[in-house]
């Protein structure tokens, strides 16, 4: 790590903090949807096979 990103990083306010976890939360959040999704999507195309077999 950069002494730059080490100084920007102590430069830093608590709000800011707040809105990265926030927004490290909202991706975690959409991965887990997106995994979700793909998941019923897969076995709904299995399930159509195997009923179209």
């Amino acid at each position: 790590m950069s002494n730059e990103i080490l100084i920007r990083r102590a430069q830093r306010s608590p709000f800011s903090e707040v809105r990265e976890a926030r927004h490290l939360r909202a991706l975690q959040t959409s991965a887990i949807v997106s995994g979700i999704a793909g998941v019923t999507a897969a076995a709904l195309a299995f399930v159509t096979i195997g009923l179209g077999a």
